[in-house]
């Protein structure tokens, strides 16, 4: 199965209308574990499909991550 992987950038612009928080703040979402991404070359790409099934509740996520 290939991930699909988008930039912060785009992930910005998919997820939020209006004000977005900062492309830094994301990042450090992302190296904390709250969103599914991989680090490629120094920058961050998010994992689109698996953060759009994110519930919030960490142990009904790590149920349907099984």
């Amino acid at each position: 199965m290939i991930k699909k992987l988008i930039s912060i950038a785009e992930w910005q612009k998919q997820r939020f209308e209006g004000k977005a928080p900062t492309s830094t703040c994301i990042a450090r979402w992302c190296r904390e574990g709250f969103i599914p991404a991989k680090k490629i070359g120094g920058l961050w790409f998010i994992d689109a499909e698996a953060e759009a099934i994110q519930s919030g509740n960490e142990l009904v996520d790590s149920v349907l991550k099984s």
